[in-house]
């Protein structure tokens, strides 16, 4: 059975990276690696598992918009199965204007007003609804023959029935935004005019320049759903996991077959290990527990030096992530 938030491969060996955030030369190390063992016959996909972009950096360093514009040119060029990008918990806050910050720093504003530059200038060749409606369509996950499921952030919770399954990989965003524009007609839009705070809030965070901008209450409705909307919670709840970083290993091990149990119910094949990114690891994975390879590329490897690939047949059988390992490359080579 299909399902538009999941792509099923049956075949074919991808490369398969994780949380590059904006780092344009390892960006463009790993394309070009791609595109020439792509072309060799060597590899047949690129897989990018979330969190291209937001960089830790300056903003001069920051290379997330030429990134993401690039993956969408890819696209067009090779096809969506050839260049496939999954959504990440940094993607996320962009559809539904919501701010995304760690400790100090905040991701979302400097992305949005890169976003903005490009409907003012005449020559760009995607504009800021492009790119939104880009993020909307990307998948959750990538189910394999080989029992290899693909997904951002590993299991939740929030996902161990097949209800709960279905509920992702029917997931629809728009239906959701639109639930919230019902919300706002509730709202006296004139008064959120005149709101210094508001209208301050609006120009920073989401690079909307006047109250008359037809976005701008879109900062709203993210609140609204934010605080209101089990869909939304649900989402941020996947997106967002936190693994056995807020449980156990042992307890996280019992959500994790969950998991994979309710991810395999209609898959074509059955799932038996998940590989994720979203964490830190020391060097560039971790193995968690028996069914789960924690991948890291760069940003979240300590050092980020020791950042690795996954090179994965996505057709030959894998029971244990251990089995994995043997098929992990330095990125950086």
């Amino acid at each position: 059975m299909t399902y538009p938030k999941a792509i099923d491969f049956k075949s074919g060996k991808a490369i398969v990276v994780t949380d590059l955030h904006g780092n344009g030369q390892i960006y463009n190390h790993i394309r070009d690696t791609f595109l020439k063992l792509h072309a060799s016959g060597e590899v047949d996909r690129l897989i990018i598992c979330g969190d291209l972009i937001h960089g830790y950096g300056n903003e001069a360093e920051d290379s997330s918009l030429p990134m993401l514009l690039d993956v969408m040119s890819l696209q067009k060029t090779h096809g969506a199965d050839t260049v496939v990008m999954l959504m990440g918990n940094h993607e996320m806050p962009h559809i539904y204007s919501i701010v995304l910050s760690k400790g100090s720093q905040t991701f979302t504003p400097r992305f949005e007003h890169a976003l903005a530059k490009l409907d003012s200038n005449p020559n760009a060749k995607y504009k800021r609804s492009d790119v939104i409606t880009f993020l909307k369509s990307l998948p959750f996950v990538i189910r394999t023959k080989a029992g290899v499921l693909i997904t951002h952030a590993g299991a939740t919770p929030a996902i161990k029935t097949q209800g709960d399954a279905e509920q992702l990989l029917n997931f629809d965003h728009d239906t959701l935004l639109e639930q919230a524009n019902e919300w706002m007609q509730d709202y006296d839009v004139e008064a959120l005019k005149s709101h210094r705070q508001y209208v301050a809030q609006v120009r920073e965070m989401v690079a909307v320049e006047s109250v008359n901008d037809p976005r701008f209450l879109d900062m709203l409705r993210g609140q609204l759903l934010s605080a209101n909307s089990g869909q939304f919670q649900f989402l941020w709840d996947v997106l967002f996991a936190t693994n056995e970083k807020g449980w156990s290993v042992e307890a996280y091990g019992v959500v994790l077959k969950a998991y994979l149990r309710a991810m395999s119910i209609n898959s074509p094949s059955p799932q038996y290990v998940v590989v994720a990114g979203h964490i830190g690891v020391q060097g560039g994975h971790k193995l968690v527990t028996e069914q789960q390879l924690r991948l890291a590329s760069y940003a979240h490897a300590h050092p980020n030096e020791a950042g690795q690939i996954l090179i994965l047949d996505c057709e030959a059988p894998v029971i244990k992530a251990s089995e994995l390992v043997p098929h992990l490359r330095q990125t950086l080579t």
